[in-house]
């Protein structure tokens, strides 16, 4: 393979084998869609008419499985290469409804002592024309946690000109099977955000995502503060039961409530940070959403 990076196009549901041969071990099935390329081989014995592709699968135990792609005239999946894109790293300085990266940070002192609970979510504070359950207990999730912080900031910036409703709130914990990403369209919609139209541009910072594993299967919405180009790592806030969380922090790094600074001086060298390249094989059906936030200094980029 070139250094450009490549991506496999499934047709069809794929066995996935631990070596590059359908003889070899099954570990599992692979569904329909979209996945990142790591190794390709083409016309492999026994016949020399044959095409494996090794390929990024997080939902397996070994994180990635080679596939067949082609026996003889049958192909299976198609290979394409990934466009190389980017996003321009706005500042939002003259921007209607931005608001200043410290009325988040701020805030974050609230969820400190919030623990990951999915049924029993509270909000640790009244959110303007929509009543939901206060603390305690203090429970949050990831949707509940993601709608606190940026509706109580937005509206504290701006008063009466921002509003929310219970229809808003709705799309926060998509209620309505119209709209499986319902929570970037709230926010793009209150123009708290700019919406991101190809789902594989890498994230800006204060970046707000809607992500399922499966086909609305698996949800997850979370935050990036930021993204590293050159290691490609990113730092994600997030309420979550996984990934060294019970609550709100950063996902591999760990609870607010265990950090004296965060985030952790120079973050993107820590190795067990997830790349946006993971987060796109993880969450292979997503959209996302660039927060409209002013004055950025937190991640130290």
């Amino acid at each position: 393979m070139n250094s450009r990076k490549k991506m496999v196009k499934l047709r069809v549901r794929l066995k996935g084998f631990v070596k590059p041969s359908t003889k070899s071990q099954v570990e599992g099935f692979l569904e329909p869609g979209n996945y990142i390329v790591e190794d390709f081989l083409k016309n492999q014995p026994p016949d020399d008419d044959t095409d494996y592709a090794l390929v990024q699968a997080p939902a397996l135990g070994a994180g990635d499985t080679w596939i067949c792609t082609r026996w003889k005239n049958q192909h299976y999946a198609d290979i394409v290469e990934l466009p190389k894109l980017d996003v321009e790293r706005r500042r939002f300085n003259n921007e209607d409804f931005a608001i200043h990266e410290a009325a988040l940070i701020n805030r974050l002192r609230t969820f400190k002592d919030f623990t990951y609970d999915t049924d029993e979510a509270r909000y640790p504070y009244k959110l303007p024309g929509v009543q939901l359950p206060q603390t305690p207990p203090r429970y949050n999730n990831c949707c509940t946690f993601v709608e606190a912080l940026l509706v109580r900031a937005w509206a504290d910036e701006y008063k009466r000109r921002f509003r929310w409703s219970s229809h808003r709130h709705g799309q926060m914990m998509i209620l309505s099977n119209d709209d499986f990403f319902s929570p970037v369209t709230a926010v793009v919609e209150e123009k708290m955000a700019i919406a991101v139209q190809d789902p594989d541009t890498p994230p800006h910072p204060w970046t707000l995502i809607q992500g399922w594993r499966r086909q609305w299967r698996s949800g997850h919405t979370f935050l990036i503060v930021d993204h590293h180009k050159p290691t490609d790592r990113i730092l994600t806030l997030e309420s979550n039961s996984s990934y060294k969380l019970n609550g709100v922090g950063f996902r591999a790094i760990g609870n607010l409530r265990n950090l004296e600074d965060p985030p952790p001086e120079n973050w993107w060298d820590i190795k067990e940070l997830w790349t946006w390249e993971r987060v796109c094989s993880t969450y292979r059906y997503r959209q996302h959403a660039l927060l409209k936030v002013k004055d950025r200094k937190w991640s130290g980029l």
